[in-house]
C-alpha cells in the first residue's frame, strides 16, 4: 500500500513539474521605462476584478483583437474594456487607441492572418478592423495606407489551418524572407513558442530561426517580444519591449515612432515561456471553440 501512495505521490510531483515548468512572473519594471506586451489575446470571460487587476499593474499589453468574422471569440477588445471597466478607474491618453489604468496601460492591437504569417497591426486610422489576407505586400501597403504599422509575428511559426508548424522547405524560407523585408519590425520572441513535448512538440526553435535571421540578414531591426497571450490573464506581461515611459504617455504616434526608431529594448533572448499547463487552458481551449464552438 506505501509503494502504491509513494508512486502516486511521485508520479503527481512529476506531472505538476513537467506542467508547471514555467513560473510566468511579470517581467521586471525599469525605472522610466514601460515594459509592452503588444501582442496578447486576454479572455473578456474574466471577472472584472482580475481585469482590473491585471490592467492596473505596471507595463502595457496590447488588446490584441484576431479573427474578426469568428463567432464566439472571446477576446477582450479595447472598445470592449472602455466600456466593461470601472467609470473613472482609466482615461485615455490617446483617445480610441491608448488607456491608462493605475501603473498599468492598454492599447488597441490586431493580428491578421496573411498566407501562413500573422502581422500584428499597431496605430491604424479609423474604428474598422483590418480583415485577414493573402498577400502580404498588399497587407503591409493597407496597413500603411491607415498610418498603421506591421510587425511579423512569430516568423518561423507558420500558420496552416489549425496548425503551427516550422518551414518545410527553402521556398518556405524564401517567403519568410521576403516577409522580413516587407514589415516595420520582426518578433524575433514568443512566449507561446513552447517546448510542449520534448523531442516530439518543440516550437522553441522559431524564436532562435527569428533572431538569427534578423542578426544575419536584418540587423536594422530590433526584435520584439510578446507572450502572445492566450485566453489566461495570467500570461500577460511576462515578456515585452521596454519603451520609455513618456514616449508612451504621448500616445500611441509616439510609440509607433520609438518602434521604427528602434528606441526600445527587449527583456532578453532566454525565457520566460508560457507554461505547458497554461498553454493547454489558453490555446488548447481556443482550439477547442474554433472546431467546436464551445
Amino acid at each position: 500500500m506505501f509503494k502504491v501512495l509513494g508512486i502516486g505521490v511521485a508520479s503527481a510531483v512529476a506531472g505538476h513539474l513537467y506542467f508547471n515548468n514555467e513560473s510566468k512572473e511579470p517581467a521586471p519594471v525599469r525605472e522610466g521605462k514601460v515594459l509592452c506586451d503588444f501582442h496578447a489575446h486576454p479572455t473578456h470571460k474574466e471577472s472584472v476584478d482580475t481585469i482590473v487587476e491585471r490592467l492596473s499593474s505596471p507595463g502595457l499589453v496590447g488588446l490584441t483583437v484576431k479573427d474578426i468574422d469568428a463567432s464566439g471569440t472571446a477576446v477582450l477588445r479595447y472598445e470592449q474594456a472602455l466600456d466593461l471597466l470601472p467609470k473613472g478607474s482609466f482615461y485615455e491618453t490617446d483617445k480610441g487607441r491608448v488607456a491608462k489604468m493605475g501603473q498599468g496601460y492598454f492599447a488597441r492591437t490586431q493580428e491578421i492572418q496573411v498566407g501562413k504569417h500573422h502581422l500584428l497591426v499597431l496605430g491604424w486610422e479609423g474604428k474598422d478592423y483590418f480583415p485577414n489576407m493573402e498577400n502580404i505586400d498588399e497587407a503591409v501597403r493597407k496597413i500603411h495606407e491607415k498610418k498603421g504599422i506591421a510587425v511579423l509575428n512569430h516568423p518561423f511559426a507558420l500558420v496552416v489551418g489549425q496548425n503551427v508548424r516550422m518551414p518545410k522547405s527553402d521556398e518556405e524560407r524564401g517567403e519568410i524572407r521576403h516577409a522580413y523585408g516587407c514589415v516595420d519590425e520582426v518578433e524575433t520572441k514568443n512566449a507561446y513558442c513552447i517546448k510542449l513535448v520534448p523531442g516530439i512538440i518543440d516550437m522553441q526553435p522559431a524564436n532562435h530561426n527569428a533572431e538569427q535571421l534578423r542578426r544575419d540578414e536584418f540587423p536594422h531591426f530590433n526584435g520584439m517580444e510578446a507572450s502572445d497571450c492566450h485566453r489566461r490573464w495570467s500570461q500577460i506581461k511576462i515578456v515585452g519591449n521596454y519603451i520609455p515611459q513618456a514616449v508612451v504617455e504621448s500616445g500611441m504616434d509616439g510609440i509607433k515612432s520609438a518602434i521604427k526608431a528602434r528606441n526600445f529594448e527587449r527583456l532578453g533572448d532566454s525565457g520566460p515561456y508560457i507554461s505547458r499547463g497554461s498553454f493547454t487552458l489558453g490555446m488548447g481551449r481556443d482550439i477547442i471553440t474554433s472546431l467546436f464552438g464551445i
